[in-house]
């Protein structure tokens, strides 16, 4: 469950390289510069908090250990970053409202995921029937996780071709550093 739960975390990573993978252009506006690195620093920090619980459960001392510290660290993890992305506002831009809608909605849907994991955890699996059969729904769960958030990527990357809120994403630093990474 950790390694295909951390790959599919990290695949939400993917989201913010899908938005700078074009080349960059002219420099954008400062403000939708700060909101656009503002973004690609939520996700990146997001996808940091999801791998530093998965690493965390393996020093735990039992199944119900793992759990309860899995539970905690993805909802805090899901809770920074839905507050990051509500506090960064709409950005200053002719397609800010489709921007700031589509990542908040996203914020929304993973939280919801999260609690369906963390719904998946209680009371904690106790049989390998039970074992597997937990495991293989949460690997649906993050699979449409992963769909939400290749879905919010092509909804951002639709944004206008030459507008000031897609060159910032293509030149943000935040952005590129998360590209970098993956």
């Amino acid at each position: 469950m950790t390694r295909r739960l951390a790959a599919s975390i990290v695949t939400a990573a993917v989201f913010g390289a899908l938005l700078c993978a074009a080349p960059a252009h002219a420099a954008s506006s400062t403000s939708a510069t700060q909101w656009a690195n503002g973004v690609c620093s939520a996700v990146q920090t997001f996808g940091d908090s999801v791998k530093s619980t998965l690493t965390g459960l393996k020093g735990a001392s039992s199944l119900d250990d793992a759990t309860q510290k899995a539970k905690s660290g993805l909802d805090d993890a899901t809770q920074q970053l839905e507050s990051s992305l509500n506090d960064l506002g709409k950005p200053p831009t002719s397609d800010g409202t489709k921007a700031q809608n589509a990542v908040q909605s996203l914020s929304k849907e993973l939280k919801n995921d999260v609690s369906d994991v963390e719904d998946l955890l209680s009371p904690p699996p106790s049989t390998p029937q039970e074992i597997a059969s937990t495991f293989s729904q949460i690997g649906s769960e993050v699979q449409h996780a992963v769909d939400q958030v290749q879905s919010t990527a092509t909804t951002l990357k639709g944004l206008k071709p030459n507008g000031a809120l897609k060159k910032a994403f293509q030149n943000s630093s935040s952005c590129q550093k998360l590209k970098s990474e993956l």
